[in-house]
């Protein structure tokens, strides 16, 4: 099931005081490796449980790629 679109990176629209807010990618936060991401996020969408995430461009470019979400800029 892919996200309802994917959006340039809106600090808005992400829960206050999370990483995401702060511009960090929560997709890497997530996915359980052992290193922090460290790039500033490029994208926010919502996942498959409605919630706001955000991505660095190396996320984007992975959930893409996977068919996860759309590239920016379309979708609904």
């Amino acid at each position: 099931m892919r996200s309802e679109g994917t959006h340039a990176y809106d600090p808005d629209l992400h829960e206050p005081g999370s990483l995401a807010a702060s511009g960090g990618c929560s997709v890497h936060q997530q996915d359980g490796s052992s290193t922090t991401c460290t790039r500033e996020a490029v994208a926010s969408f919502r996942d498959q449980q409605g919630r706001w995430q955000s991505a660095c461009s190396t996320a984007l470019e992975e959930l893409v790629d996977r068919g996860e979400i759309e590239p920016l800029g379309q979708g609904a």
